[in-house]
């Protein structure tokens, strides 16, 4: 099954809100760091191919260019939802040049790390990427997390992205996508989003002084994340440690990351314990919309945005190992 991301960034001012737009299916982008790559032959599902050994290899996927504690929170995301599904994922099979790719200018570099489900498991793919760029304004950096079901059960889909233009903003997207029509079925409204109280972690969220809602210039976005997505700008410009990089790392350790693990605590369970059946007419429904959300990520935001910051060569492996679902 193809895997699917999409992460779209334009700068028209110095890292303005505005400035950032956002698709349903993020990359992430992290700040330029050299790293010695070593590559190794491997085999995995009979396709060879080459392993980067820039990371450990007990790990899925690392962030190393964010701040500490934003580093910290998405590898340990990372880690909760690889140990949690466990025997439901493959090993991570992405190609070493989909894994790390920059552009010409090496301004720009990025990964992506895909981890397809296990035959007969609930899980169509997880994702874990970071893109990092270096623009006029500064530095841009956007990491992802994705975790797609497929058509076996109803359980929503996982969005969470991580997007710093500093060290003073955040912009964080956090949502279960729902995959069903919450107004012809309040049943799934009430099932996954209100029994769990999954609009709690964004309402304490909501109530930090540092926090303020985020609009996604995309119509798109808009319309497919649930009543409880959480979308909020984090300034640590409006405390009193006035914009310093410790005063994010409190905010992102005191106020972002209980909100963060607690709705990727509920998708776990919604994953493995409230996900229910569905018969093969509910299934045809729900693939539709999948592979509507899918292709809207791939085709129309990565494909269409992606060649102006790495060129239509990286761009086309990216795209191709989604495609592969590896």
């Amino acid at each position: 099954m193809a895997l699917t991301f999409a992460s779209l960034l334009q700068t028209t001012s110095p890292f303005s809100t505005n400035s950032i737009k956002i698709s349903v299916l993020g990359t992430s982008l992290k700040a330029a760091k050299k790293l010695t790559k070593h590559t190794a032959q491997f085999k995995c599902n009979g396709v060879a191919g080459e392993l980067s050994m820039s990371e450990p290899a007990d790990k899925w996927v690392q962030f190393p260019h964010l701040c500490d504690s934003g580093r910290r929170l998405m590898e340990e995301v990372a880690s909760m939802i690889e140990t949690q599904l466990d025997s439901q994922l493959n090993p991570c099979c992405t190609p070493a040049d989909v894994r790390s790719f920059k552009n010409a200018d090496v301004d720009s570099e990025g990964s992506v790390n895909i981890k397809s489900g296990a035959q007969g498991s609930k899980i169509d793919f997880v994702l874990g990427s970071w893109l990092h760029c270096k623009t006029p304004f500064g530095v841009l950096n956007i990491a992802t997390i994705i975790g797609m079901v497929n058509p076996q059960t109803d359980a929503p889909h996982l969005l969470f992205e991580f997007i710093q233009s500093g060290q003073s903003s955040l912009v964080l997207v956090l949502d279960l996508l729902p995959r069903k029509d919450l107004v012809l079925d309040p049943d799934y409204l009430k099932w996954f989003y209100e029994d769990t109280k999954l609009d709690a972690p964004r309402e304490a969220l909501y109530k930090a002084q540092q926090a303020q809602p985020y609009v996604s210039s995309s119509l798109y976005v808009r319309s497919i994340v649930s009543p409880t997505a959480i979308l909020v700008k984090i300034n640590s410009e409006l405390q009193s440690t006035a914009g310093t990089a410790d005063g994010m790392e409190k905010i992102i350790n005191d106020v972002v990351e209980p909100a963060a693990k607690e709705v990727v605590r509920i998708w776990l369970d919604a994953i493995l314990t409230r996900g229910r059946p569905v018969d093969d007419f509910e299934k045809d429904l729900l693939l539709k919309r999948d592979n509507m959300i899918k292709t809207k990520g791939v085709e129309v935001d990565l494909s269409s945005n992606m060649p102006r910051l790495f060129g239509q060569d990286v761009t086309d492996r990216v795209v191709a190992a989604f495609r592969k679902g590896i």
